[in-house]
């Protein structure tokens, strides 16, 4: 069989017949080609690789496949051409329900113009059949995922399967850009730039704030032409409609599920065909399917839920059926953002904010996902200051302000787990593989002493490791690496991949399907016999074995929602900046009528006009501190810091300002922290008017003071579980063994080994990044910087007033959430709420004991007597809703931390 010369390109007129070919097949399908479509073509036709970047639903998928099929269609011509052996086309897709809807989208074209190609999909979910075509070299255009491509570039034969290879498209990449997904994939494509050095490379982003960066990350191993940035310069309408009460109606001051709007919420689900419901957790799903269930007249069949802790078999059932148009509502997570297109929806309605632009238009965007259609989503505020951030994400949107994504640098675990991939591919020799390695942009800055320490990693793990053989993974010699024995070759294609395991228990029925996984530090709360809400339905767990728990239907509705721990949805720094701004805009000057944003701001003009009256509303040049309360009485009062950085960001500065303040003198702190600024409680007194407030700010000594505020080994310990599993080091997975270790086991294994480390080397590789981890994903580092940096540049205004302040009370409300009481959270809230407005109008507060109403005694919204222990259970259980379980326990420091709701994807 004859192969075709990469570099040997199809004749001029061989060109001109497929591209006439490819036109009169779109027109067609009457589809006119966009501009920036044939920018793409012909970029590729010159033999560039690039980045193509256009709003959801404009046509990304056919301005990336154009190029490269016209190009099959032209060496199609020759009979060498048509015989060539092996897949000519990858499609790297970041999700498996992506890449079976990719398929379906590709499939049609490539049948209409190549019909003697195969499109097959290797992924988790392959089947055997696409699994025979990709490794017999039968189909020429594979869908795959970066881990089914890590663990094919681990075979021997896939020096030869990939060298005729002309086109790899990575879909979604501003997705994978700052994830070790990404850096694994980084170094793939530098692989296979060394088997087909004459391969193009293509990705395809929604718009971020640094898309230069993004491609030159994504196309730094390939050394060939000007990379082309293609963006799609139409405008497409956003529009955002906010569902607010009516106009001097009360709004929640803090929470964030927002349950309260269920009944309006409905009515919109219901004027629509088919919707898609997005909340930010996970949790918050699951209560609002129970809640949307409670009430929903059709058949329960046309109400469902999608997130990714359900089982992949009732995820793509519900991906079918809304693809399909048989369903009216789903609620979703993060899981539905990317882009599966569903023409039959509808209407998108978002609850609370979304926290970034570039998500809430990408949601927007799961709405009439068709090219040239309008973006619009209904925007459900939760509590007042989603009204700011839905007026602040509509300006940005309109003038096309996104947020960046960060490429991550030196991920060791991840260049481990690529060394040990390519020793079984064949072997490699050291200074071969590192000059690959370093092509990409994740390893650009690698050392020579980095490199040698990652090899001696994989030679004997450790020094303090060297007399344990199962740690003797690679074996070096005579200037080749390969596998230690056939027992590490198992073992690795086992572990292949950066997605890890985070204590997951299945939950199955007793004679049926797999319906998802939980967390278990939930089920273990459980006794058998407990109701709890999990995957749309009510269940009662009869028995946890084997990481399983065994479960049967319920016909009464769970009082109990499991909560997953995970990150935090980080508002980002340009959105928190402009709602500031439109704050102090309206403060000064409310809104005209026909303002974009006048609904939200008139909406919020009472509270602002109570915030300017009490306190400061502040502008962009300035940080607005608050100290509430009687400062000359012996209890504390509690301080607020506004920098409108969002919450991961002020979790961080919170540490840091009672850390310094508590260098001043000895003190307790616990804190509480929402999108708009953090609370403060000392346990004795300060006088914020003495403090140096330009000392507590500085950018100096900052890694110093995260450090030692918190009890850094135990962060490092907690990066160090993923890092070992990602390296090897500590397996989920054992061959000839169904069940993946707990999440126990995993931790055991993974701290024995920091430990020994620790003690004995504590300068290896791993150690050092698992440290760096814990400043920069736990402790926020690089976040911390630039918001230090900004505050640097503003004015520090003070402000002392006796009451809580509209700002304020939403901190307070936090700050004591998790306590033991008979009432429960939201009632606590609404009566203090009432109470904070009564007051506001100068009327009476009826009923009030004396202690609500003397200032002497107890402030109306005064912070609570004993801060509360992070992860304390919230026993008050809401009887409008089911009740989420209560938050993990947090992590414990001399500095003390209030609890804060759980907020995970």
């Amino acid at each position: 069989m004859a192969d075709l010369d990469h570099n040997t390109p199809p004749s001029d007129r061989a060109m001109q017949r497929a591209a006439k070919r490819w036109r009169d097949w779109l027109k067609e399908q009457d589809i006119g080609a966009a501009v920036f479509q044939q920018q793409a073509w012909r970029a590729y036709a010159d033999g560039h690789s690039g980045l193509i970047s256009a709003p959801t639903g404009r046509g990304k998928t056919l301005a990336a496949l154009g190029g490269p099929l016209m190009q099959a269609m032209a060496e199609a011509e020759s009979p060498e051409g048509r015989a060539a052996h092996g897949p000519r086309m990858l499609w790297v897709t970041p999700l498996r329900a992506l890449a079976s809807d990719t398929r379906e989208r590709i499939t049609g074209p490539v049948a209409a113009v190549l019909p003697h190609w195969q499109v097959a999909m290797r992924t988790g979910d392959a089947t055997s059949r696409d699994k025979r075509l990709t490794d017999t070299g039968k189909a020429q255009l594979v869908v795959i995922t970066p881990e089914s491509l890590a663990l094919l570039l681990s075979h021997e034969r896939s020096r030869e399967q990939f060298s005729q290879l002309r086109c790899i498209v990575v879909d979604e990449w501003h997705e994978l850009l700052p994830s070790k997904r990404g850096v694994l994939l980084q170094l793939n494509l530098a692989r296979i730039q060394a088997l087909a050095p004459g391969a193009q490379v293509w990705g395809l982003s929604a718009t971020i704030g640094n898309l230069q960066e993004a491609s030159d990350v994504l196309l730094s191993a390939w050394q060939v032409k000007e990379p082309a940035l293609i963006q799609d310069m139409r405008p497409k309408p956003f529009h955002l409609h906010s569902i607010t009460p009516p106009l001097g109606t009360r709004m929640p001051w803090a929470g964030h599920l927002g349950l309260a709007n269920l009944g309006e919420v409905a009515k919109l689900v219901f004027s629509a065909p088919s919707t898609i419901v997005f909340t930010n957790t996970r949790a918050q799903a699951e209560l609002w399917h129970t809640a949307l269930a409670s009430i929903w007249p059709e058949d329960a069949e046309t109400l469902a839920i999608h997130h990714g802790s359900l089982d992949q078999g009732v995820r793509q059932s519900v991906e079918q059926r809304l693809r399909a148009g048989t369903l009216r509502c789903v609620v979703a997570t993060s899981s539905l953002d990317l882009g599966v297109d569903f023409p039959a929806v509808e209407r998108v309605i978002q609850i609370g904010g979304a926290r970034s632009v570039a998500r809430m238009v990408q949601r927007a965007g799961r709405a009439k996902h068709r090219p040239g259609a309008a973006v619009h989503v209904e925007a459900v505020a939760t509590q007042a200051m989603d009204l700011a951030e839905f007026a602040a994400v509509r300006e940005l949107a309109e003038a096309q302000v996104y947020e960046r994504r960060e490429p991550l640098r030196l991920c060791f675990d991840v260049l481990s787990q690529h060394a040990m991939s390519a020793a079984l591919a064949g072997g490699f020799r050291p200074p071969e593989l590192l000059a690959e390695v370093r092509r990409t942009a994740a390893f650009r800055e690698l050392s020579d002493a980095q490199w040698l320490a990652m090899l001696a990693f994989l030679e004997h793990g450790s020094d303090s490791l060297v007399q344990y053989p199962q740690y003797e993974r690679l074996h070096c010699a005579d200037g080749l690496c390969q596998p230690a024995n056939t027992g590490v070759v198992r073992m690795h294609r086992m572990s292949i991949g950066t997605i890890t395991a985070h204590g997951a228990v299945n939950v199955q029925y007793l004679r049926g399907a797999r319906l998802g996984s939980v967390e278990e530090a939930f089920i273990a709360r459980l006794s058998p016999g407990d109701v709890f809400n999990f995957a749309g339905r009510s269940l009662v767990l009869v028995r946890l074995e084997n990481q399983t728990a065994w479960v049967r239907r319920s016909v009464e509705v769970g009082l109990l929602t499991p909560a997953w721990a995970g990150s935090l949805m980080p508002m980002s720094s340009s959105l928190g900046e402009r709602m500031q701004q439109l704050l102090s805009t309206a403060a000064a000057s409310p809104a005209a009528d026909d303002a974009p944003h006048a609904r939200e701001l008139q909406w919020l003009q009472p509270l602002l006009q109570l915030q300017s009256q009490r306190s400061l509303v502040p502008g962009a040049d300035q940080l607005l501190i608050e100290q509430v309360g009687n400062t000359q009485a012996a209890k504390a009062a509690p301080l607020f810091v506004y920098p409108f950085a969002g919450r991961v960001a002020h979790e961080g500065l919170a540490v840091l300002i009672a850390t310094r303040l508590a260098h001043l003198q000895a003190n307790t702190f616990a804190w509480a922290c929402n999108e708009i600024g953090l609370m403060i409680q000392p346990t004795l007194p300060i006088d914020a008017n003495a403090v140096d407030w330009a000392e507590i700010f500085k950018q100096d000594g900052l890694d110093t003071d995260l450090r030692s505020a918190v009890n850094f080994s135990e962060l490092a310990r907690k990066r160090f579980k993923e890092i070992a599993q990602i390296a090897g080091l500590v397996q989920s997975k054992v061959p000839g063994k169904k069940s993946r270790a707990s999440d126990r086991q995993l931790q055991v294994s993974a701290s024995l080994l920091f430990d020994v480390l620790s003690k004995y080397d504590p300068e290896h590789l791993l150690l050092r990044q698992a440290r760096q981890e814990a400043l920069d994903q736990e402790l926020h580092l690089p976040t911390m910087q630039r918001l230090l940096a900004s505050i640097a540049g503003r004015q520090i205004a003070l402000r002392f007033p006796p009451k809580h302040t509209p700002f304020s009370f939403g901190l307070w409300a936090e700050s004591f959430r998790g306590q033991l009481s008979n009432e429960t959270w939201q009632d606590k809230v609404r009566r203090m709420a009432e109470q904070q407005e009564r007051q506001a109008r100068g009327e009476p507060t009826p009923g009030a004991p004396r202690s609500a109403r003397s200032p002497r005694t107890q402030r109306p919204g005064a912070p609570p007597q004993r801060a509360p222990h992070p992860g304390s259970p919230n026993k008050a259980a809401t009887k409008a809703a089911p009740k989420q379980a209560a938050p993990r326990k947090g992590m414990r420091s001399t500095v003390q931390r209030a609890p804060q709701p759980q907020d995970t994807h």
